[in-house]
This record gives structure tokens, C-alpha cells and sequence, in this order.
């Protein structure tokens, strides 16, 4: 095989059987860097680059890929249509790939458009968020061989609203929006439980932490999955006598797990693999880690002077700054306003979500969080097989001096570095 294979982490996905995997295979990357939400937009991303990828990492071997379904592509994939799922399943086969992982977080447009905080819309407040990560989850049992796992992504629940601005009255509607979450994702851990028990497929709903989101920090996913998910979701699950409250507890902890971003953490200046631990600790499921990294800087003149070729006006870039004695500074986005208002924070870190390439080794000014994806975080990720997969989408937007001659190129690159920093060389 190539350079770019290393140990995969998670389980096979081939339709004849369920394999654990010893033998190298190569990472997957996630489609949700080609743009387009149609099916037809979708199948051309796999057939024109994911094979094109596959050609140069993982030749003799089948190729996991992964899926990134926009709202309007699963609805396509599941209605009477020219093509099936049946049809789908048999493309994927054809050129030798496999799913066990769909990006269901952004539900429409992601590219070519001002994405910025919509990328959360509709959240786990709203019926359309549940009623499309249900179809994800048919899509991707029906794609997973029996016996099988694999997971879906989604939004860590839905955007912090701002600040009250009358005393008590936001913070009352926030509440209320918390519980109807709360309430949407244990109906999907039950779908999903239901999916398990009469398919023999699992199927985990990991929910994705992100700055500014309503969960961000590891602090934030625990407290949260024990105080709202598992206090209301027992309670809710156990109330027809149908179920035990520990048979209720396992169903949700079974079902409702964590998609682990690096980028997203190192962004809250915290480190990956102590997050990793305090959630296993907390019994929380990690079902995939997005391996990604964070733009960050020292900032000075010059380096605020370089970070103005990152503002862009497609996608959201949270930005913060560490003071001297360890307060966190935020910003909601990385604006000209934003870099004028850190001209106040000489001497300090500062780093952006802005997913720069794995690659990125920096240039003296400008710098990349991947330093935390150390072998002692690989290692831990090893043993417990957790699933891996690139997740790098900015390509389109980086100042043209980062950028690779293709993107088949830029993913091939990111690919190789994650595999010789994986095997520690």
C-alpha cells in the first residue's frame, strides 16, 4: 500500500460480513470538502475525487469513505427515483469503497454560499433536524453490513443564543429550547435503538462540540449528558414500565455519543487527548475524532496583518485569545473587528477555527494545532479502536499560497501526514 494507510481504528464495512480490521487500511476523509447537495452533485464528488484519492492511498484495498449527505441528497436517495439506494450501495461497490460514517451537521448548502452560523440551522430544537438525521440513520444501516457500527455527526445541539438582553426572559425561552432538544434526541436514540434491534446494524448519533455552540467544552458535554439527557431521557424512556431506568440509561448511552474535532477543541485551548479521557471516564461513547487543526498565532503586528488573508465570508471562524493568567477572551467570528480588537492582547496566543491543513507545518508567524495530535494521543486512540477520519473542507477559501494544484492533491497530502504522525514517524 501506500505511504498514506496506517492502522485503522474502527471496524470493516463490507456488505458480505462484519471484520475487524488488522490489516492496514487507509484513513477516510470526509466529502463534505466537494461542494454540492444534490445526490447527483454527491455521486460525482465519489466517482471524479474519492476515487481519485483511492487510487494513490489505498489501491489494493477497499476504501472507507466519509459520506456527507445534505438534507435534499437523502431525501433524493430514499424517494422512487432513477437512482436507489440499492443503486447507491452498488455504486460504492463498483469502485471498491465503503461507509460506516456520514456527516449529517450541515443540513444544506456548505459551500459557495455565506454559510456563517446557518451551518446550525435547523437545530435540535426542530423537527426537521430530527426528521433528517432519521433518514441518515436508514441510509447508513441499509449501507453497513450486519453486525456492523458506525456513526452519524450532527450539531452539538444548536448555536448559543446571545446574551439576554431583559433580565430572565431569554434565559427562560433557552430552557424551554433545551428540553425540546433534549426530548428530540432521546426519540432518535429510541429510532436508533429500534434500527439495532431489528436490523442488527448500530448506529451511534455523535454529537459534534463546538465553540460558541451549546456544547463546547468537555465540561459543557458532561455536565449536559448527565444533568438534561440522562435525567429527562431515563425518566422519559422508563415512564410506559417498558424499560428499566438502567435499560434506559444503556439505550442512551448506547446511542448518543461524541464526535471528538480536534480543531474544535484546540480552539477552547484544550487538549484532545485529555478531553478524550474525561469523556470515557464520564462513561460518554466517543464514536469517531475528526482529526483537523486550528490556525494559531502569537499576537503582533504582523501576525494580525497575516490573519487578514483568513477572513472570509463563507464560513464561521470562532476565535480566541489567552491572557496571561489563563482567561479566554472570545471573539464570535474572525473579522476585521475582531483582529482590531486583539491589537489589545500583545504577546498573547490567539487561535481561530479556521482548519488549516494537517500538513501546515507554519512559517514562523502562523502556526497550526495539529502539534496536539501527538503519538501518546494516537496511541490511546489505537487501543480503544475509535474511528478516525480527516475532516479538513477549507481548501476553497485558504490564501492561495496553502493551497495544493488540486484537491485530490491537498487530500492526498493530508492523508500521508496523518499517517506518519500516527505510526510516530
Amino acid at each position: 500500500m501506500g505511504d498514506a494507510t496506517l492502522f485503522w481504528f474502527g471496524t470493516s464495512a463490507f456488505r458480505g460480513g462484519y471484520v475487524t480490521l488488522s490489516l492496514m487500511q487507509a484513513l477516510p476523509y470526509c466529502l463534505n470538502i466537494h461542494p454540492g447537495e444534490s445526490l447527483a452533485a454527491v455521486c460525482d464528488a465519489i466517482t471524479t475525487h474519492a476515487v481519485a484519492v483511492k487510487a494513490r492511498v489505498s489501491p489494493a484495498h477497499a476504501y472507507p469513505l466519509g459520506l456527507r449527505l445534505s438534507n435534499a441528497a437523502a431525501q433524493e436517495l430514499l424517494a422512487p427515483s432513477a437512482l436507489s439506494l440499492e443503486d447507491f450501495e452498488e455504486l460504492l461497490a463498483q469502485h471498491d469503497l465503503t461507509v460506516s460514517c456520514i456527516n449529517g451537521f450541515p443540513y444544506g448548502a456548505f459551500h459557495g454560499t455565506a454559510v456563517k452560523t446557518a451551518v446550525y440551522e435547523p437545530d435540535w430544537s426542530k423537527p426537521e433536524r430530527l426528521a433528517y438525521t432519521g433518514r441518515l440513520a436508514g441510509i447508513l444501516s441499509f449501507l453497513l453490513p450486519e453486525g456492523a457500527t458506525g456513526n452519524i455527526s450532527t450539531v452539538p445541539i444548536g448555536y448559543r443564543n446571545p446574551s439576554p438582553t431583559e433580565s430572565g426572559k431569554r434565559a427562560g425561552a433557552e430552557e424551554q429550547r433545551m428540553a425540546v432538544c433534549v426530548r428530540q434526541l432521546v426519540v432518535m436514540a429510541r429510532i436508533l435503538n429500534d434500527l439495532s434491534v431489528h436490523e442488527n446494524r448500530e448506529v451511534v448519533l455523535a454529537l459534534e462540540p463546538e465553540p460558541d455552540c451549546l456544547l463546547e467544552t468537555t465540561d459543557d458535554v458532561i455536565h449536559w449528558f448527565e444533568d438534561e439527557l440522562l435525567y429527562q431521557g431515563i425518566r422519559w424512556l422508563s415512564n410506559n414500565r417498558q424499560r428499566t431506568r438502567d435499560e434506559a440509561e444503556a439505550l442512551l448511552r448506547r446511542h448518543i455519543g461524541i464526535c471528538l474535532d480536534t480543531c474544535h477543541f484546540a480552539v477552547a485551548f484544550e487538549d484532545p487527548l485529555t478531553a478524550l479521557t474525561r469523556f470515557e471516564s464520564a462513561g460518554l461513547r466517543v464514536a469517531r475524532i475528526q482529526l483537523s487543526a486550528a490556525l494559531r498565532t502569537t499576537v503582533s503586528e504582523d501576525a494580525l496583518q497575516r490573519l487578514r488573508a483568513f477572513i472570509d465570508p463563507v464560513y464561521l471562524h470562532q476565535t480566541k485569545i489567552r491572557l496571561p493568567r489563563g482567561q479566554i477572551v472570545a471573539y464570535p467570528d474572525l473579522t476585521e473587528a475582531t483582529l482590531d480588537a486583539a491589537c489589545e492582547q500583545t504577546d498573547c496566543e490567539l487561535r481561530t477555527h479556521f482548519h488549516v491543513p494537517l500538513y501546515f507545518e507554519g512559517d514562523g508567524v502562523l502556526a497550526s494545532t495539529h502539534t496536539d495530535l501527538t503519538p501518546a494521543f494516537f496511541e490511546h486512540v489505537r487501543a480503544r479502536r475509535i474511528p478516525l477520519e480527516v475532516e479538513t473542507y477549507t481548501f476553497d477559501v485558504l490564501p492561495p499560497d496553502l493551497r495544493a494544484q488540486t484537491v485530490v492533491d491537498s487530500l492526498v497530502r493530508e492523508l500521508e501526514w496523518a499517517s506518519r504522525v500516527a505510526r510516530g514517524v
